[in-house]
């Protein structure tokens, strides 16, 4: 359980009657008395401030925070006398490197008439502090002041005292038996002295622990292989074992079937018919696609987009993709010349002078199949 204290602390903070006052400085600090004590520091890092700030904003919301002269909120059961506010404020803020400040403040008439008169100089907030760590956890109040120690009464002694308890068995501070174990299990002194930052770099570097090396070797990963990456590798590992203990326990019933008799000739064949078989589909499929192939042709030629130079490389090419000589002969444009409606005047194309100027439908074949005027005419072999 955490020991706290709660502190009336004189900062030597300039005031001044604007809006936001600073409250509390970061890093280490202590009090113009030399408070906590001898060789002790208040703390107050970054990140501790942005969590005190967001708290005193969550608390103060909707009963605003108090600020009075002389600490008198301390003072008044003794003295008999009022406590009147000096000011008061609902936010709060923490600056990087700077420290905690109470935002908008509110300050009264008459607070803000003296602070400006010079009157008071200091603020002095009411803090609660961890007694082993220094670190400041809590902002009670705060006071204009003018002397940097105050010397309290045995009566403000005993508020202080109180205040004390009832910080120092606050149940947010007492650590919980969950806790206790987990720090057991990471291996961490199970005392208020642990910090959260070492608890959570305990379970960052369980987490990113190396996996056993003769495990990630067999494997076959790499030696920063994560434990996701393990857990992968091994699964799969698993799955070729039961694939194989299954293949296994197939191959022994096959074997167990057949065991001392011949096969069934009603359920296997032979490899020999198998194959003779497999050669018998594999003609016919051949002659298929050969018949097709004709058709194909014989059409295309009709069309006028078959050249009989170019007839065997497309029966070629049918042989092998039967698709692939399809969509040749969609894409290749008609030639009337190949279709025998030619403007030869009823003469044979190879009447034709080879050198005369061909026709337009005569070189958009060319271009297509990558072919010469003489070629496409017959006049010229083309390699295959």
């Amino acid at each position: 359980m955490k020991k706290t204290a709660v502190a009336l602390l004189t900062l030597a903070l300039a005031l001044q009657a604007t809006a936001d006052v600073h409250l509390l400085p970061v890093g280490e600090f202590v009090g113009r008395d030399g408070r906590p004590g001898k060789g002790l520091t208040w703390k107050l890092s970054d990140q501790q401030g942005r969590t005190l700030a967001a708290k005193l904003t969550a608390r103060h919301a909707r009963v605003q925070f108090n600020l009075d002269y002389e600490h008198q909120s301390m003072l008044s059961e003794q003295n008999g006398q009022p406590a009147p506010a000096s000011g008061w404020a609902t936010a709060f803020e923490w600056r990087d490197g700077v420290g905690l400040f109470a935002l908008n403040v509110q300050w009264t008439a008459k607070a803000k008439e003296m602070i400006e008169a010079g009157e008071y100089k200091y603020i002095s907030p009411v803090i609660v502090y961890d007694k082993q760590t220094g670190e400041v956890i809590d902002v009670l109040n705060a006071s204009l002041v003018n002397i940097p120690c105050l010397d309290l009464s045995p009566v403000a002694q005993e508020r202080v005292a109180r205040l004390n308890a009832s910080f120092s068995t606050h149940p947010e501070q007492s650590m919980n038996e969950v806790l206790k174990a987990l720090l057991k299990a990471l291996g961490l002194p199970v005392t208020d002295a642990t910090t959260a930052e070492q608890a959570v770099t305990a379970v960052s570097n369980l987490k990113a622990a190396a996996m056993p090396a003769d495990l990630v070797k067999t494997l076959g990963l790499a030696e920063a292989a994560t434990p996701a990456e393990v857990v992968t590798a091994a699964a799969a590992l698993k799955a070729n074992a039961d694939k194989a203990a299954s293949l296994t326990t197939e191959v022994a019933t096959l074997k167990a079937s057949g065991a001392g008799s011949n096969p069934d000739p009603t359920k296997f064949v032979s490899l020999e018919s198998f194959n003779a078989l497999n050669g018998e589909v594999a003609a016919l499929r051949a002659a298929g696609v050969a018949t097709e192939v004709d058709k194909l042709i014989d059409q295309a030629r009709a069309e006028g987009k078959c050249s009989p130079v170019v007839e065997k490389v497309w029966r070629d090419i049918g042989k092998v993709d039967i698709a692939q000589l399809k969509a040749l002969i969609k894409d290749t444009p008609a030639n009337p010349a190949l279709a025998g409606q030619t403007q030869t005047g009823g003469k044979p194309a190879a009447a034709l002078d080879p050198k005369a100027p061909g026709t337009a439908e005569e070189l958009t074949m060319c271009k297509s199949m990558g072919l010469t005027l003489e070629q496409f005419r017959g006049g010229a072999e083309v390699a295959a």
